[in-house]
């Protein structure tokens, strides 16, 4: 399943193992939700997200992931680019995130109830592919349970 980019943003793909039974349930341009079954038994829901890059629009994201939610009664996997931090800790370089726009994250996760998987192998996930003091490197994809 592939959600086409506007221009050089967004753009989603969903690619499983053959293995690995997919029904989608529904897509947007910054969504893709399907249910996933496992050849044990096991089913749980993903959704494969690409959150507003412009701060102003990320209203749009946060209620779209409140839609799906409330269609989810089970396990949940919410994947992607967020194009949000939770902390200063998550940005390195650049000028500081301002504290609303990170509580407002926070609080779209703890109102859903989603929990922060931590990667074991490197912390950020995004560069500007800039040279000495104008690189900045940012944590802005990530796994939610």
């Amino acid at each position: 399943m592939v959600v086409s980019s506007e221009g050089k943003s967004g753009g989603l793909a969903l690619m499983l193992r053959e293995e690995v039974k997919v029904t989608m349930q529904n897509y947007f341009k910054y969504h893709i939700h399907s249910l996933v079954s496992l050849d044990d038994g096991e089913v749980f829901r993903f959704t494969r997200f690409y959150g507003q890059a412009n701060p102003n629009l990320r209203k749009e994201s946060r209620d779209m992931l409140r839609r799906v939610k409330s269609m989810v009664k089970d396990g949940q996997i919410v994947g992607g680019d967020f194009n949000a931090i939770l902390n200063n800790t998550e940005k390195d370089g650049g000028r500081k995130k301002p504290r609303s726009s990170m509580d407002e994250f926070y609080d779209i996760l703890d109102e859903l109830s989603l929990v922060d998987v931590k990667t074991c192998n490197g912390w950020f996930t995004w560069t500007n592919n800039r040279e000495g003091p104008d690189l900045i490197k940012e944590r802005l994809d990530r796994f939610l349970i």
